[in-house]
């Protein structure tokens, strides 16, 4: 995992430089102190005016295996949406890891909740009478069925606005 985000990272990096630029790089390290400051924002300079130039010329090429980000990825198949949010966790400190880590477990709470209101409408349309032969909706059902497992159904049909 945290090699494929280097390796998009050097990808990124080595279309938008040249050698000369990255001669420059080396013989930063080896400057006195005092003169690195400077010398950085030269190497920075160049690289603006490198990618300005670059990008003038030709369009920025798509990179291998990179997809473009749906603007509704809560609806559909969050796996590409999961498997970006694991190539930004290594370059995350503590406090984003922890972000990252809520927003792929609720991506996937979204998933098995989809799932169960599938099976839910599907069941619906098996037992239009109910679960029980006497009008039950399904939902109570399966409410009933949560309450012995110790999980509070209602809360979680709340969290995503649905009735119980």
């Amino acid at each position: 995992m945290e090699e494929k985000g280097t390796g998009l990272i050097t990808a990124f990096d080595s279309l938008f430089t040249t050698n000369k630029i990255q001669m420059l790089k080396v013989l930063f390290t080896r400057l006195p102190s005092a003169q690195q400051g400077g010398f950085a924002i030269y190497i920075k300079f160049l690289e603006l005016q490198y990618t300005l130039r670059f990008l003038r010329v030709q369009p920025v090429p798509r990179f291998a295996g990179s997809k473009p980000l749906s603007a509704d990825f809560f609806s559909g198949d969050s796996s590409d949406t999961i498997a970006l949010l694991d190539e930004l966790l290594p370059f995350s400190g503590p406090a984003e890891r922890t972000r990252i880590e809520n927003i792929k477990n609720m991506l996937q709470n979204i998933a098995k909740m989809k799932e169960m209101m599938e099976m839910m409408e599907m069941l619906k349309e098996m037992f239009p009478e109910g679960c029980g032969g006497d009008g039950e909706n399904p939902m109570d059902f399966f409410s009933g069925m949560a309450g012995m497992s110790g999980m509070d159904m209602s809360s979680v049909f709340d969290m995503f606005g649905k009735e119980n």
